[in-house]
């Protein structure tokens, strides 16, 4: 039997998932956590086979908590579930160290699948998250080591030029990273401020030149 932490800043999701997870034998939930220095302290004590994760609302910390328990304890096994599916948000899950990422719009009937997929050391992608990282392997964007160019943004910044990159507004980036505009907008000045930009179209054609804008190509491909 496969032991299991399920990680969750809303209540209801640790409930409704840990009712699907103990609905089979091969896994018994041993704990719940529900900010990040619970996880990194649960994980030091207990240290469960898996760690089911809730990348929501706000994926870029639950990604730093997810890099850090990578770091600790390398080789544990991780699964992010989001409603989030945008390649931004699945670049920076998979470059974190998750061995799977699974989409809230799935069926819940493939948890205990996945899981056990996940368990015996295995990976595992939702479909349509598949089928688009088969395209950038197939394009030669295969995701890269961070670009030198990009050494001087903060991981929030690099979210926002990338989803700005894509086209977003910066109310639809808001949305996306669960942000106030007016947060988004002092993310773009400031990492505007630090590229040398002067408007969108210099952040696309900077995006382009650093490989960004293979990964965020969702608009194109649709």
């Amino acid at each position: 039997m496969y032991s299991v932490l399920v990680v969750s800043g809303f209540r209801l999701i640790r409930e409704a998932v840990r009712v699907l997870i103990e609905g089979d034998q091969r896994f018994r939930v041993i704990a719940e956590a529900d900010d990040r220095s619970h996880t990194l302290q649960v994980v030091s004590d207990i240290r469960p086979d898996l760690i089911l994760f809730d990348l929501d609302p706000d994926y870029a910390a639950a990604i730093e908590t997810i890099r850090q328990l990578i770091k600790d304890h390398p080789g544990i096994r991780i699964l992010a579930i989001s409603r989030h599916s945008e390649d931004a948000v699945v670049e920076s899950a998979l470059r974190a160290g998750v061995r799977g990422f699974l989409c809230k719009a799935g069926s819940s009937g493939d948890l205990a699948a996945v899981l056990q997929v996940v368990a015996e050391g295995g990976a595992y992608l939702s479909p349509n998250i598949m089928a688009r990282v088969m395209g950038w392997v197939k394009n030669r964007e295969v995701m890269s080591t961070p670009n030198p160019a990009l050494a001087g943004l903060t991981e929030r910044e690099i979210q926002v030029l990338t989803l700005l990159a894509e086209g977003q507004t910066s109310k639809e980036v808001a949305s996306t990273l669960n942000l106030a505009v007016e947060t988004v907008h002092s993310y773009r000045k400031s990492l505007m401020k630090k590229l040398d930009l002067h408007n969108v179209a210099g952040v696309a054609h900077f995006a382009a030149s650093v490989g960004l804008m293979a990964i965020v190509s969702k608009k194109e491909s649709e």
